[in-house]
């Protein structure tokens, strides 16, 4: 019974499921986390934005832009705070 329970869980399309998740703590913080890929040419690129708002009303934004391809992979990281400031960095890995 498990065994079949177990399979029917990992037969479900899970990717929709978790595309988009609001996520609220005891202390009225909350976070609005949305995920979305493309897929084709050999070639995945995923975006996950973010957006934090904590108990003061303060907002600041995540976004990670994965990029991979055989052998090879980018990600790029960009984070504004609440206020306004923006930093931004990428790394890269590649298979030689």
């Amino acid at each position: 019974m498990r065994t079949l329970a177990l399979l029917a869980c990992l037969a479900l399309p899970v990717t929709p499921a978790l595309a988009d998740i609001t996520v609220t703590n005891d202390r009225g913080g909350s976070a609005v986390i949305s995920r979305d890929c493309d897929r084709g040419n050999g070639q995945a690129t995923c975006t996950v934005e973010g957006t934090y708002t904590g108990a003061e009303g303060k907002t600041a934004f995540k976004t990670r832009v994965r990029t991979a391809e055989r052998g090879s992979f980018t990600t790029e990281v960009s984070i504004t705070g609440p206020e306004g400031k923006t930093r931004t960095r990428e790394r890269s890995w590649a298979r030689d």
